[in-house]
């Protein structure tokens, strides 16, 4: 039996994933703090003891070392705005850097709090972080991530964050574009490797957002900035890299701007940074972070195992009313390395929700949420261990990084996905009125941890079944010839494994991974969540009926599906409770853009209706349900004596079926399927 839980986990840290290590180069890994494009951020605790943030490339952008593109661990000289990489290392081919944990909110945040920056806070946020970007161009490699999220406003002044793996620029890197769109130089855009040049026109964008508090969307505002900075932006916003000055010439002409002497050597600037920040920056509280916490965290883990330890207990805090514009423009990979003051992650109601769905089925998820989450609130509420007034919700950026690690640390799921052409309109389109002209994809996805682990993918074109594939621990297995109320009979495909790209959780949802790394919030809102229409499509297996209302939060934003892609943005929105569990998610981007159908996942190959459609699709549309997390999803999982082997299929007569199930049980296949080569 799992040990009660002894220790909270500290504010703004959720919970290790199941494939997390336990301890990277003798540091103990407590949670994660987030992740991007180049890897994941962990809370963990160095062998002195200490808070750090560590943060481990996947394994995907692990090339070897050397090699080009290869992640590159940055020290830098040690400064007064620059969080110093204390140590580095790899683990296997995925190199890491551990930085120490920096107590604060991240820039967009504290706008959203306090409004724009102004006069003297200005000019230290302007020159503190082209300090810390002299810093780490003086390693002789560029940032290539500079924006909002990834400076912290902490007591000491900003803190420029996220550069402990930056990328190597040799001439034979291959073009990298770690950095959100708003926040790119041209040549970034157009599929250039970062260097120091482009840092510094992310920097201009970065300085300007802090003084008007929006976002760049194709030219910068600048109309607020004092005149003196905004001459030193508009050189730094040109569109030839050599006519921007470089970060140590902005650094010194920020200082001049702020008051100090032209006589200042380079020995004094530091100095001077510090009586700036000083005298200017606004006052920051950070009472909430109790590095015992992480030591606590660290032991218990040590001890007796994840079970150990349980997510903080402070309050939710008190929510905002109306519609909420504060995470426009808003980056959202990265953004989780550092959370809002008092703003715990309440994964506690969360889990105590995905209790109750375990019970009944995916209407009973949703319908717990709709009672509200009184029953579910973790032991202790304002009590001992709550976080100071002022704690807010997960909102914006932080909801959707948030929804995507809770839904990967589901030990089981079921959901949904359904495509169509899109008609522009964004989240909750209807489904076209002749699917046989116009090709519906309609998916169902269910994962269970086991054993055995297995994962099974059911798919139906405008009302015929077309596949019905399994994966049981690694091994992909094929259906045939079932009905909906009836059992298939199970085949092995080849002899190699499951393609490990789409039969895994993060392949299920990658355009949900996608926006978490590399999207842009640009709206958000208070909505209530209902089940999609038609329900019986989505929910027809439980024989239920709709659930009642959910108050949730409603992300609007987009992304690009590829590292490489300049063209048209896809855009996305997710619906989620505000504690971060997601309730459905959706995008709509241009059919000619892009990889095929918007990067939605298929389970083989897209079939031919969709990619050569009867009628022209300008745009598709795919809808994610979720309807159950750490639920009892009944796979039906065979018994190995009953999977025969490849080549033994006998054909299947032709069954179309309509898309609205009138009795519940699994899906079956019929022909006209795209399947893969035994």
């Amino acid at each position: 039996m799992a040990p009660t839980p002894s220790a909270p986990l500290p504010p703004h840290v959720r919970p290790l994933a199941g494939d997390d290590p336990e301890e990277v180069g003798g540091h103990r890994l407590i949670g994660r703090l987030g992740r991007d494009g180049a890897g994941t951020v962990h809370a963990a605790v160095s062998p002195d003891g200490e808070p750090v943030a560590l943060k481990l490339a996947h394994p995907e952008r692990s090339p070897s070392p050397g090699a080009p593109g290869a992640p590159a661990v940055v020290r830098g000289k040690r400064g007064v705005c620059c969080v110093r990489v204390e140590d580095s290392g790899s683990l296997g081919p995925r190199p890491w850097s551990a930085t120490p944990y920096v107590p604060g909110a991240d820039l967009v945040r504290h706008l959203e709090d306090s409004g724009p920056l102004a006069g003297g806070a200005l000019l230290v946020l302007a020159a503190g972080t082209a300090e810390a970007l002299a810093s780490v161009h003086a390693a002789g490699v560029p940032h290539g991530d500079v924006r909002p999220a990834n400076v912290v406003v902490a007591p000491g002044g900003p803190r420029l964050i996220d550069h402990g793996l930056a990328r190597r620029s040799h001439a034979g890197e291959a073009p990298t574009t770690e950095g959100g769109p708003g926040w790119l130089s041209p040549e970034r855009r157009a599929g250039a490797r970062p260097d120091p040049a482009s840092d510094m026109f992310s920097w201009a964008c970065l300085v300007a957002f802090a003084a008007t508090g929006r976002a760049p969307e194709g030219s910068v505002d600048l109309s607020a900035v004092p005149e003196g900075l905004r001459d030193l932006l508009s050189r730094a916003l040109s569109p030839d890299p050599g006519r921007r000055p470089s970060s140590e010439e902005a650094y010194l002409e920020c200082l001049l701007l702020a008051g100090v002497e032209d006589d200042a050597t380079r020995e004094v600037w530091a100095d001077r940074l510090r009586g700036l920040v000083h005298a200017h920056w606004p006052p920051v509280d950070t009472a909430w972070h109790r590095p015992g916490r992480w030591a606590d965290a660290a032991r218990a883990l040590a001890e007796h195992g994840p079970g150990a330890v349980r997510p903080h207990p402070g309050p939710a805090g008190p929510g905002r009313e109306g519609t909420r514009d504060g995470g426009a423009g808003r980056p959202v990979g990265a953004l989780l390395r550092r959370g809002r003051p008092g703003g715990p992650l309440a994964l506690a109601v969360a889990a105590g929700v995905f209790v109750g769905a375990a019970l009944g089925g995916g209407y009973l998820f949703l319908d717990s949420l709709a009672e509200g989450t009184d029953a579910a609130a973790p032991e202790g509420g304002g009590g001992a261990g709550a976080e100071p007034e002022g704690s807010a919700r997960l909102s914006g950026a932080d909801l959707v990084a948030a929804s995507l690690d809770t839904f990967l640390a589901a030990e089981s799921f079921e959901l949904t996905v359904l495509t169509h052409a899109g008609n522009g309109e964004g989240f909750g389109q209807p489904l076209p009125a002749d699917t046989g002209t116009v090709p519906t994809l309609f998916d169902r996805v269910l994962r269970q941890s086991g054993p055995p682990d297995a994962l099974r993918w059911s798919s139906t074109v405008s009302g015929s079944r077309t596949s019905d594939l399994m994966a049981v621990d690694g091994e992909l297995l094929r259906g045939e010839g079932s009905a909906w109320d009836g059992a298939p009979t199970w085949y092995r495909v080849g002899s190699g494994p499951a393609p490990a790209a789409t039969f895994t959780p993060e392949g299920v949802v990658g355009p949900l991974v996608r926006a978490a790394e590399a999207g842009t919030v640009t709206g958000e809102a208070e909505t209530v969540f209902r089940a999609p229409a038609p329900a019986e499509d989505a929910y027809g297996h439980l024989a239920g009926g709709v659930p009642e209302e959910v108050p949730a939060v409603r992300v609007e934003g987009d992304f690009r599906t590829s590292d490489t892609d300049a063209r048209e943005a896809t855009r996305f929105t997710l619906v989620a409770t505000e504690d971060g569990v997601p309730l459905s998610f959706a995008t709509e981007g241009a059919a000619d853009v892009g990889p095929v159908l918007n990067g939605r996942p298929v389970s083989q190959e897209a079939p031919p209706s969709l990619l050569a459609p009867a009628v022209p699709v300008q745009r598709w549309y795919t809808q994610y349900t979720f309807v159950e997390l750490n639920g009892r999803p009944d796979l039906r999982v065979p018994d190995p004596a009953e999977v025969r082997p490849p080549g033994a299929e006998t054909p299947s007569p032709i069954a179309h079926r309509p898309m609205r199930s009138p009795r519940p049980g699994p899906p079956s296949q019929g022909e006209g399927a795209w399947v893969l080569p035994a």
